[in-house]
């Protein structure tokens, strides 16, 4: 694939994809694109829907033009690449283009417009939308990590927790909040324009020396699959090893058990429930 686009999303045809003429119907590759465009926002920083919305805002499609070149087929890899061609005043237009195994497939244009939320009118594309646009586009970074006490990161960690812990898993809010959190060390990631997007703390109070807990890693699910989660884990072993601790410990959800183990954590331990939840000991020497 040529390198002109600054995003790349990979995707296979599917059986319900392919018509009677044995090359994918026509009308998918919108769906493709669409999927694209999903991720292609999430790695700008701007995950759908959330991104758009702390900002008042959404986006409509204006136009969509296509243009075919050669046909996809069934177990093709498709490898689609998305531009920010142009910001107007209120649209954005993306050219994207479409590939299998070097063959191009369909290139195409679309105009999104800029909307209000509570009027449904356009509105001019909020400099921080540009911002989140131009940066992805020079591989500069589109997040913001932030370390501090609760004091003055409760605002943000709490929405993430909130989301994730009590909206999503159904945990217990009587669960959730802790004396712990006004004692811990707290690491948030946010976009370019303050909204959080994934947070974890580090406790060390109460523990013996050279030991320390990472606890409430959660990421939103519209921002999972970017980095996030890792970025927000190594800033804690970070601070742990600055504190001079030698054995860090979590209780990792069994789901996110893999995760854990490539930043280094070994299980310690059977699997027991946590607020009707499956997790696992899991340590990591430092």
């Amino acid at each position: 694939m040529t390198i002109e686009f600054p995003f790349h999303h990979r995707l296979r045809v599917r059986w319900s994809e392919v018509d009677a003429q044995r090359v994918v119907f026509n009308g998918h590759y919108l769906n493709y694109l669409d999927t694209a465009i999903s991720d292609y926002w999430r790695a700008v920083g701007l995950p759908y829907p959330e991104g758009l919305a702390h900002l008042k805002g959404d986006i409509f499609v204006r136009r969509n033009v296509l243009e075919y070149h050669a046909p996809a087929r069934l177990d093709d890899w498709l490898d689609i690449g998305v531009r920010c061609e142009r910001i107007g005043r209120s649209s954005i237009t993306m050219v994207w283009s479409m590939q299998a195994n070097g063959r191009l497939l369909v290139t195409g244009e679309t105009v999104y417009v800029f909307t209000q939320l509570t009027t449904g009118r356009p509105e001019p594309v909020p400099a921080a939308v540009r911002l989140q646009l131009e940066r992805q586009a020079q591989g500069a970074p589109v997040h913001s990590l932030h370390c501090g006490d609760w004091a003055s990161l409760a605002p943000l960690a709490r929405a993430v927790r909130t989301a994730v812990f009590i909206e999503e898993q159904a945990i217990p809010e009587s669960e959730e909040w802790d004396e712990d959190d006004t004692q811990a060390l707290h690491a948030v990631v946010a976009n370019l324009a303050g909204l959080p997007l994934a947070t974890g703390r580090l406790i060390t109070s109460g523990l013996p020396q050279g030991e320390a807990k990472i606890g409430r890693m959660a990421v939103l699910r519209s921002s999972r699959g970017v980095g996030l989660g890792e970025q927000v884990l190594q800033a804690l072993i970070g601070a742990a090893r600055e504190q001079s601790v030698h054995t860090l410990s979590l209780h990792a959800q069994t789901s996110a058990q893999a995760f854990y183990q490539r930043a280094g954590f070994a299980p310690d331990g059977p699997v027991f429930d946590e607020v009707g939840i499956p997790h696992i000991v899991m340590t990591l020497r430092l």
